[in-house]
């Protein structure tokens, strides 16, 4: 199965690189139609209860205007957009589809058939978003959205404002396959069932199924790890200061191996965070400066260990903490990357946070 992933994967690569001319054009690309023909689907769903999956298709919507939403049933995913074809006077165009949502459900059976079939098809793209539905279907969060405008119009948004929040991030499917690939877990953002499809931490995903949730706590943990932290908001009140409000302005990680003697016990993640004042008393005397960034510290160690004891829980290196490693220690490479279970390590966290500077209402 792996090995058939990556050929697929090699093959979409070079796809854009090979001429028209030596492609079968009746029996590779979809049959030419005319713009006015085609309705673009833009957003995807799939759920699944293991006697079958059900897809259901959303389009963007003009200003003032609820998406019209398109669903198939059958056996497979081919099979179920097959039958929505047969739906309106329109040809469903899937080329421009930008998010992929699996219902939990169906997440739990395994992901594997959704993301091979948009490895396989000829007009869904890798660069697809992949979200998963929390505590419901995919059916049930595109239906809610409808009701005031459409699934892909929220989704957009959110994707946009991904560099204001610090508990998610967007995930291609090109990224989690790979993932899954090389080495058998991963994650992917994770939405509510509901109308805002608001975000709601992460899916673990092991083996190609779901194997947990990473909740607000541990999310923020998974994106300080990954240096993926461009704005937070962190409400603090040490021990004999006042409440203070520190806005988190990025953070950069490392992973370090533990040895004891020759055998790899541990991996160390060591993240220094940067913060301005936003809101409290100035911080310029050091005892006052001192007492936010341990308070900021540990709150962000706290964070990044939840999502390292996730690792340990599920025993499975998600977040490629044994690769990261391997960079920093090449000659230990076979230790990290040969037959590594996460169970058996003993994973921490170590913050550095720095307080930059205050906020003057004076400039």
């Amino acid at each position: 199965m792996r090995r058939a992933v990556r050929l697929l994967l090699a093959a979409a690569l070079l796809l854009p690189l090979t001429g028209c001319a030596s492609l079968s054009l009746t029996g590779f690309l979809p049959y030419g139609r005319e713009i006015e023909d085609m309705e673009l689907v833009r957003t995807l769903g799939v759920d699944g209860d293991g006697s079958g999956v059900t897809v259901i298709g959303s389009g963007g919507t003009q200003e003032g205007e609820n998406a019209n939403l398109v669903t198939g049933q059958a056996d497979t995913i081919s099979a179920a957009v097959l039958t929505m074809q047969s739906q309106g006077s329109s040809y469903l165009y899937f080329g421009h589809v930008g998010q992929l949502l699996l219902g939990e459900e169906l997440a739990r059976q395994g992901v594997t058939p959704s993301l091979d079939y948009v490895l396989r098809d000829v007009e869904m793209r890798l660069e697809t978003a992949l979200y998963l539905v929390r505590d419901g279907t995919a059916g049930q969060a595109m239906k809610a959205a409808a009701q005031d405008g459409s699934a892909t119009d929220r989704l957009e948004a959110l994707a946009e404002d991904v560099g204001l929040t610090a508990d998610t991030m967007t995930r291609s499917v090109k990224e989690v396959l790979s993932d899954l690939e090389d080495r058998g877990a991963s994650f992917a953002p994770a939405l509510a069932a509901d109308g805002s499809l608001t975000a709601a931490g992460y899916g673990i995903l092991k083996d190609g199924s779901l194997a947990a949730w990473a909740d607000r706590e541990a999310a923020l943990g998974i994106n300080l790890i990954l240096s993926q932290v461009d704005a937070d908001v962190v409400e603090l009140t040490p021990e004999g200061e006042s409440p203070a409000a520190l806005r988190v302005v990025g953070a950069r990680s490392v992973v370090r191996p533990v040895f004891t003697g020759d055998k790899l016990t541990g991996l160390r993640v060591e993240c220094r965070v940067e913060a301005n004042l936003a809101e409290g008393a100035p911080a310029e005397d050091d005892g006052r400066r001192q007492a936010l960034c341990h308070a900021l510290a540990e709150v962000e160690r706290e964070r990044i260990q939840a999502a390292l004891d996730l690792a340990g829980e599920v025993n499975a290196d998600y977040l490629g903490l044994c690769r990261a490693a391997a960079l920093l220690a090449p000659w230990h490479k076979a230790d990290l990357l040969n037959g590594v279970e996460m169970r058996d390590l003993t994973l921490t966290a170590q913050v550095e946070a720095v307080v930059q500077r205050s906020y003057h209402a004076d400039g």
